[in-house]
């Protein structure tokens, strides 16, 4: 497996993933404004506008299929983390987790949950920050995530990124 910045070559498999695992896990719970706020979002052409923006999105790749992925805007914010459905439960969501981490540039990282995974992000150590909330039909929760100091060395580029685990 590997964990690396995702390119623009990358970004119809990326739309691919956020679409589908949203669809499965994230869709049945909302209304048709809600899905169509998503899928603007998550389009190819808001992906790659997001990618020369100050926002970092890492994918994870495994045998050339990427399964997953993360998005970390302006250092402070998880404003996307997505794995295929049937890739769910093997702890990728977990490793692009810990993957950003050392890319948050503030104290505090937070995230608005879909109301499914927030269990997830409890599992993580976030916190609760208020109750559920709808913007432009999409329900979530907000959360937070003290950053530990040691998780965040000042002048990291993304070439570290590119490393291969087992």
């Amino acid at each position: 497996m590997a964990i690396r910045q995702m390119t623009a070559g990358d970004v119809g498999q990326v739309e691919a993933l956020v679409k589908a695992s949203f669809m499965a896990c994230v869709a049945t719970s909302l209304r048709p404004a809600g899905i169509q706020t998503f899928f603007k979002v998550a389009s190819k052409e808001a992906l790659l506008l997001r990618l020369q923006e100050d926002n970092l999105i890492l994918v994870y790749e495994e045998q050339d299929v990427i399964t997953g992925m993360a998005e970390l805007k302006q250092g402070a914010h998880l404003s996307m983390l997505f794995v295929l459905p049937e890739w769910q439960g093997k702890g990728i969501a977990r490793c692009l987790l810990q993957s950003l981490l050392p890319y948050c540039r503030h104290p505090e990282l937070t995230v608005r949950s879909s109301l499914n995974a927030v269990s997830f992000y409890e599992s993580q150590g976030f916190q609760k920050n208020g109750g559920p909330a709808e913007l432009a039909g999409l329900r979530y929760q907000p959360l937070s995530f003290a950053v530990p100091e040691t998780t965040a060395p000042e002048g990291r580029s993304s070439s570290a990124l590119s490393q291969k685990s087992q």
